[in-house]
């Protein structure tokens, strides 16, 4: 009798040992005659193996035993490797195996349930790491998940933005990061912190930015015009100069556009 520790693995794998006490009958016979002699005596024994499901029913136990004990101040020692495979019976009603697989789909809608509201709640504080953690669980357990799938791919093009706004200011090319900053700032808090440092940084330009525009709409150059203006847009989004210069110049490519 050897009591065992089970451990569960992933992929239906179980691993146990366990350590205990045998009792072996013992028999011994005099050569050349009838007389012999009987005993009983205990020993420790050694367990371990693994068991495995290969189909649906089918289990697959591999074993190892080893035994000791002592006879006449001799000791024996035994050592056995038995590898068993077996089917497995329903022992339960079709019922009992239905209410399992609602329960376990309940307990997995509750866990996808509970990993995307941490997502989301994760990316109201622009911890976009965290969030991407928690979207991929929910990937893990369902992975045609149509919100997170939405939001893994709305970090992932976020983080590149970052990355790519890091290289335009390295390269003191602070305008060509803006956009990049804006876009990415919905979903990471450096990049956020990074954006308003360059609105303020750029605020004094707007005036020569501003100029720039009304030359190229004076000009008729609306291309150039509306660029400026983008940019004067995402250093100060509430200029109402620019926002006027900006539907102005929109209106009229459009109409030009018709009339070609």
């Amino acid at each position: 009798m050897a009591p065992s520790l089970y451990y569960t693995l992933p992929g239906d794998f179980t691993v146990y040992a366990g350590v205990g006490v045998s009792l072996q009958y013992y028999t011994l016979s005099a050569m050349k005659t009838d007389a012999y002699d009987s005993t009983t005596k205990a020993g420790l024994v050694l367990s371990t193996g693994f068991a495995t499901s290969l189909f649906e029913r089918t289990l697959l136990i591999a074993e190892c035993t080893y035994s000791l004990s002592e006879l006449s101040h001799k000791y024996f020692q035994t050592a056995s490797y038995i590898i068993k495979a077996g089917y497995q019976f329903a022992i339960h009603k079709p019922e009992y195996y239905v209410a399992k697989e609602k329960e376990k789909t309940a307990m997995l809608e509750k866990q996808i349930v509970e990993y995307f509201k941490a997502g989301k709640d994760h990316v109201k504080a622009k911890d976009h790491m965290r969030a991407l953690d928690c979207f991929n669980q929910v990937l893990s357990l369902k992975p045609d998940h149509k919100e997170a799938l939405h939001y893994v791919d709305a970090i992932s093009q976020a983080k590149e933005q970052y990355d790519a706004a890091r290289a335009y200011i390295k390269n003191n090319k602070d305008y060509d990061a803006l956009p990049l900053l804006a876009a990415s700032s919905q979903y990471i808090a450096d990049a956020e912190k990074t954006y308003k440092y360059m609105q303020h940084k750029h605020k004094q330009d707007i005036p020569e930015l501003l100029k720039k525009a009304v030359d190229s709409f004076n000009n008729k150059n609306y291309d150039d015009c509306i660029a400026t203006l983008n940019i004067v847009l995402l250093i100060d989004p509430e200029n109402t100069v620019a926002k006027g210069y900006m539907v102005q110049s929109k209106r009229i490519k459009e109409t030009i556009k018709k009339l070609q």
